[in-house]
């Protein structure tokens, strides 16, 4: 059974270099969803709704917490990503050496300061396009 022990979250300026951002502490890769066409006809007999798969996707967003560390070069560069208006290259590796690449922005920006556990910073991230995955071993 595979654990998520040892998933690694990656940025880069370029879609080449990248670097690993330090203090991940969870994933959640979200899901992708898919549009529809209603073609349900008016003179229809059936009773139900009748869709095409024709619509485009979306791949979803991402959500990834890290214990905070302020400063890491890693999660700095997060901070810098959110406050600019563009979209970067980030990557996920599992521990089984899948990476999936995407292109986004940073939609959310949040933190947990509990009384009896670590700081915690909360990314979202909004994939633009089609994610990159490259299987592992």
């Amino acid at each position: 059974m595979t654990q998520g022990y040892k998933t690694q979250f990656h940025r880069s300026d370029d879609g080449v270099a990248y670097t690993q951002v330090a203090g991940l502490l969870d994933v959640d890769p979200g899901e992708e969803s898919r549009g529809s066409d209603d073609v349900t006809p008016i003179d229809g007999t059936s009773g139900y709704m009748d869709f095409d798969p024709q619509g485009l996707r979306d791949a979803g967003e991402v959500s990834l917490t890290f214990i905070w560390k302020e400063g890491d070069t890693g999660q700095a560069a997060l901070r810098t990503d959110y406050d600019g208006d563009a979209n970067g290259y980030y990557k996920i590796v599992y521990p089984e050496g899948t990476e999936v690449e995407f292109v986004g922005h940073i939609t959310g920006w949040g933190a947990a300061v509990p009384k009896d556990s670590k700081i915690t910073r909360t990314v979202k991230f909004k994939i633009s396009g089609k994610p990159t995955v490259t299987a592992g071993t």
